[in-house]
């Protein structure tokens, strides 16, 4: 593969993409404002500056398609809101003054009130837009207008250069998962073996994931089909693989259970780490396997602690696998970003 075709993949394929995230993201976001730079220059639009701040905001501190979404779509009704509730305001001040700012004033207090709340962006927006637009009344109606489509312009140059190069929240989310599936599988057989842990610093980069993911976790469901009490369910998982594993790390030492003949070691180990290969390459079918019932310690002569830990560590497994088993093709039908970027256009 020549060095354009390897360069051309980090721009195509969701793996590379999410690797070199931050670079893609400076990427889209200079294109996005060359557009813009070029469309003002170009056409002489009024107020283009607005154009331009709009695309910082949409795109800059955003790197997910949910969150630029939601965001583009919040800044652009929050402006029409905004240069309506302007013009009428501009209006009023032809018949009061006293008028407009009583116009003015309630509807700040409407935005204010309900930026508290959800939907909070784009009721702060209509407000910002209102005085943008407005002014104090006696701003002429054409400069309002511009503003308005200068604002909306560059809302949807920023949500296209989002769709263009998009950087999903689910992307993400499953390469996490998967990267913290392997790793636990890795951690477990080498507790389990007694081989020394360095510094416990896998472990600690395990959490790092888990934690990361939970950030993720509202623009996936704004992404996918996926419900959050499903995220938090695989959330819970993890942290209860996390807690086993360390609980097993303090006593693998002075106990052989986790290692011997008749443990489940090497069937936990295989359904990690095909779980992880079916959400890195989008493989169903790696999940239909379901895990081996691990002996119960309860009928044994003389369990250890290991034991039970094996046992618990067992059935948290299973139970993520069969979570995973329903949300992986969910994931996989999600909707590119252009796909469903003109969806949302035409509702």
């Amino acid at each position: 593969m020549s060095r354009w075709q390897q360069s051309w993949r980090v721009l195509v394929v969701p793996y590379y993409l999410n690797r070199y995230a931050r670079q893609v993201h400076v990427l889209r976001v200079a294109l996005a404002f060359l557009a813009g730079l070029a469309l003002v220059v170009a056409s002489g639009m009024p107020h283009g500056g607005w154009m331009l701040v709009t695309i910082l905001i949409v795109l800059g501190g955003v790197p997910h398609w949910g969150g630029v979404r939601r965001k583009a779509l919040e800044r652009m009704g929050g402006s029409l809101l905004g240069a309506l509730a302007g013009l009428v305001a501009i209006v009023l001040h032809g018949v009061s003054p006293y008028a407009c700012y009583g116009w003015m004033l309630m509807v700040i207090a409407l935005s204010t009130w309900h930026a508290q709340g959800r939907g909070g962006y784009l009721a702060l927006l209509t407000g910002i837009t209102l005085v943008i637009v407005g002014g104090l009344g006696d701003e002429p109606i054409n400069e309002a207008l511009w503003r308005s489509c200068n604002v909306l312009v560059g809302s949807l140059i920023g949500m296209a250069a989002a769709a263009t190069l998009p950087l999903r929240a689910i992307d993400s989310w499953r390469f996490l998962l998967a990267d913290n599936l392997r790793e636990a599988a890795l951690l477990y057989n080498r507790i389990a073996q007694r081989f020394p842990l360095v510094d416990e610093a896998a472990l600690e980069q395990f959490n790092d994931r888990l934690i990361r993911m939970r950030g993720l976790m509202a623009s996936v469901t704004q992404e996918s089909s996926l419900s959050s009490s499903q995220l938090e369910r695989v959330q819970g998982f993890q942290r209860g693989i996390w807690t086993l594993l360390d609980r097993m790390a303090e006593v693998a030492s002075v106990t052989p259970a986790l290692a011997e003949d008749r443990s489940p070691r090497r069937a936990i180990v295989r359904t990690l780490l095909r779980a992880a290969h079916a959400l890195r390459f989008n493989q169903p079918q790696l999940l239909s396997e379901p895990l081996p019932e691990a002996d119960n310690p309860a009928a044994m002569l003389r369990p250890s602690h290991c034991h039970w830990l094996v046992a618990e560590l067992a059935l948290t497994v299973e139970a993520l696998r069969r979570e995973l088993q329903l949300i992986l093709p969910l994931l996989i039908a999600a909707p590119p970003p252009a796909r469903s970027l003109v969806r949302r256009l035409r509702r």
